[in-house]
């Protein structure tokens, strides 16, 4: 009787340690598999590629004067602008960025066959403007004698203007060009190490 016993009991350690081991092997593998992703597929490489978005972005910063003048005109001829003109000159400071915006990319853009990687990346734009506030300043403002209040109207007018011509300013220093090379070379980071061999931008 006591054999029986010793018998059943050591057939079920033996049956719940193999258990227990399946259940260590399986849960290694499932981990192995999360943190090891030999082949991902195209949704997992869109969203490891949405997540750099930050680090797509080309950031400008630069300084332009902008002169802004303004008349009062009489039966549509202007007045000699020292009775009611006015002059403002700006001194605006500000950063331009530029950057592929990787939300927009999907899974039809992201296509793998085999070790290559083939993506139809968006092209690089401005995402954003602003002027520093601490840093822009009127530098200098001329009235008519006989124009009592100035026109803040015409400051906004030059705040405005300085913004497209910093714009233009970071365009023709390349920054589309170094924001999309900074995309493709984060991306092509990211992807390599997932295990593919080649990334190809389509």
């Amino acid at each position: 009787m006591t054999k029986k016993t010793t018998s059943g009991f050591g057939t079920t350690l033996i049956l719940a340690l193999l258990l227990v081991i399946v259940s260590v092997a399986a849960g290694a593998g499932l981990v192995y598999l999360i943190w090891n992703p030999t082949q991902p597929d195209e949704p997992v490489v869109v969203e490891g590629i949405q997540r750099l978005n930050e680090l797509a972005t080309v950031r400008y910063t630069t300084q332009v004067l902008v002169t802004k003048e303004e008349n009062a005109e009489f039966f549509r001829q202007p007045l000699p602008e020292f009775l009611t003109g006015e002059k403002v000159l700006l001194v605006a400071v500000g950063e331009v960025e530029a950057g592929v915006d990787l939300d927009e990319l999907g899974p039809e853009d992201v296509r793998v066959t085999g070790d290559t990687v083939h993506i139809d990346l968006p092209a690089a734009r401005i995402l954003d403007s602003s002027l520093d506030e601490d840093k822009t300043r009127v530098y200098d403002r001329d009235r008519g004698v006989l124009k009592i209040r100035g026109d803040d109207d015409l400051i906004e007018e030059a705040r405005r203007d300085a913004e497209d011509r910093m714009v233009e300013a970071a365009k023709d220093n390349d920054i589309l060009t170094k924001a999309q090379d900074n995309a493709e070379a984060s991306i092509r980071t990211l992807i390599t190490s997932l295990g593919y061999d080649e990334v190809r931008f389509v």
